[in-house]
């Protein structure tokens, strides 16, 4: 069966496995080309995510931030739950504004001891309209290990220019944002990685760009980089809250889509009006119940004589604020 989706907005996530990393992985995430893993039962067989941030005293039930560790030549950093010690995100190209603001991080490792990056889903449309991400714990150590990688490419500074003349046309910026008790940096690279060497393999024309190719390649190999023993197990996570943008759709334009879209109602439980929704909200895992895990990228909300098609994302650290 042909399945049509000129309509609708593009909201596939290029993900693999969630615990392994290769250049090929980071130029799928370049090219936005899905690559996925089959795991039909991965949403139902989540679990309890509970993931202690790595280093806390829990024998109460409460979590304790990670402190840094007081060794020699340590770099510190953070330890809130809401702060990204290092996001890796790709921004910009041709891609919708919903998939812009769903924009899934291909990495984000929180100060509190928690790294994140994009569960697998399906290869089968329609897909989960929450994309899953998977948390493990990341200790002091793997943390500090991964901060000293940075700053031997040096990129615990002023971002240098990464601007090279190439023949790439709607390609992404990959965006690295580091954030130490000495500041945050921000380095964006335009295409990075899109270029091969006689090997086929991702290289890069200017020593800047290949210092920072290097430590995407390094962050999003956590066991190599970290230390294997400095990370704990991967579960799915569930977020606390939802980053939500709404699209009005015309209900009459489902009769001629195949497959078409499921329309229910918005539950009322949530207190959200969708209508002020478009550019963004949020809503707390609370209020929203299961809603968001029951949607597929088919799912329409009906909310009175409106109906809306939803972009979707778990708050993560860093995140924008709404």
């Amino acid at each position: 069966m042909t399945v049509n989706t000129s309509h609708l907005p593009d909201l596939t996530h290029a993900v693999t496995s969630p615990t392994s990393f290769s250049r090929r992985r980071l130029l799928a995430g370049l090219l936005g080309a899905p690559v996925v893993v089959a795991l039909p039962a991965l949403l139902a067989a989540c679990g309890d995510d509970t993931v202690e941030p790595a280093g806390s005293d829990t024998t109460d039930g409460s979590s304790t931030p990670t402190t840094v560790p007081a060794d020699a030549g340590a770099i510190g950093y953070p330890t809130d739950p809401t702060t990204a010690v290092v996001r890796i995100t790709y921004e910009g190209g041709f891609a919708p504004v919903e998939y812009a603001f769903v924009n899934t991080p291909t990495l984000v490792v929180s100060g509190d001891g928690r790294a994140f990056v994009p569960g697998a889903v399906t290869a089968i449309f329609p897909g989960p309209l929450l994309q899953p991400m998977g948390v493990r714990t990341i200790t002091p150590v793997g943390i500090e290990r991964l901060l000293a990688r940075a700053q031997e490419l040096g990129l615990l500074a002023p971002a240098p220019s990464y601007e090279v003349d190439m023949n790439i046309a709607d390609a992404p910026d990959t965006v690295v944002r580091i954030t130490t008790t000495d500041g945050t940096w921000e380095h964006r690279a335009y295409a990075l990685g899109m270029e091969t060497d006689s090997s086929g393999l991702p290289s890069e024309t200017t020593p800047a760009r290949q210092a920072l190719l290097d430590f995407v390649l390094a962050a999003t190999d956590l066991p190599a980089t970290a230390g294997s023993a400095e990370l704990g197990t991967e579960s799915i996570h569930s977020p606390d809250e939802y980053r939500l943008r709404a699209i009005a759709v015309d209900e009459s334009t489902a009769a001629g889509m195949d497959p078409a879209p499921v329309v229910v109602e918005w539950p009322a439980s949530t207190g959200l009006d969708l209508a002020t929704a478009t550019d963004c909200a949020r809503l707390s895992a609370s209020a929203a119940g299961s809603v968001f895990a029951d949607a597929t990228q088919l799912t329409w909300f009906r909310q009175g004589d409106a109906v809306y098609q939803l972009a979707v994302a778990g708050v993560l650290p860093g995140d924008p604020a709404c």
